[in-house]
């Protein structure tokens, strides 16, 4: 037992210094690993107190609360959380070593969402608590963006544009992702629609 709990405070120290550290943010490697050892340690964590029974029975009353009370707090699960988008850009630079922004910051606007999204895009997911609730989801909800990918793609874009300089053009990036959910949706509808098959009579 003791072992076990060594085993999970040393986990759980190394989440603080991953999570705090500068790191490439042009590599995907780096924050996949941080974002790795952040889960690996949650999952240790559930595992070692007994909480993944009363997690996966969790009613929608108790999400509720829980999501109310996540889009507060200013830490989870000692990370801090930006609480709108000009603060998220003041932590990723804080997070970011120069060299990775310098890359970032060059590199085409056209692939930078493709290229970051399973590296800095997850990692926001994450950390960030994108799919879960927090104060920066909570902000992007409240803007129209609903789907957890598409916040972190969004950050990214701003992001690029706010170190570059350009507008950023909030309201029109909304509206394209709004525009591509609803186009999405749509094709869903018709994929479900059922084919009626006109039986005709069978003939001797």
């Amino acid at each position: 037992m003791s072992r076990l709990l060594g085993t999970l405070v040393a986990s759980l120290e190394l989440i603080k210094e991953v999570a705090g550290s500068p790191c490439n943010i042009t590599n995907p490697g780096m924050v996949y690993l941080s974002g790795m050892i952040r889960r690996i340690a949650i999952l240790m964590a559930m595992g070692f107190m007994g909480w993944s029974a009363s997690v996966s029975a969790q009613t929608e009353a108790e999400f509720q609360a829980e999501y109310a009370k996540r889009i507060t707090m200013e830490m989870i699960n000692g990370v801090y959380i930006p609480m709108d988008l000009e603060d998220a850009f003041s932590e990723l630079n804080r997070l970011s070593d120069p060299k990775g922004i310098a890359e970032f910051k060059s590199s085409p606007e056209d692939s930078i969402r493709r290229k970051l999204h399973f590296g800095l895009g997850k990692w926001m997911i994450v950390n960030w608590g994108l799919e879960d609730g927090s104060r920066i989801s909570h902000y992007l909800k409240q803007k129209g963006i609903t789907l957890p990918d598409d916040m972190a793609d969004y950050i990214i874009l701003m992001w690029h544009r706010n170190l570059n300089g350009i507008p950023l053009k909030q309201d029109e990036e909304i509206a394209n992702i709004q525009k591509r959910m609803a186009e999405d949706q749509k094709k869903r509808d018709e994929d479900k629609k059922v084919i009626t098959i006109e039986k005709k009579p069978h003939k001797e």
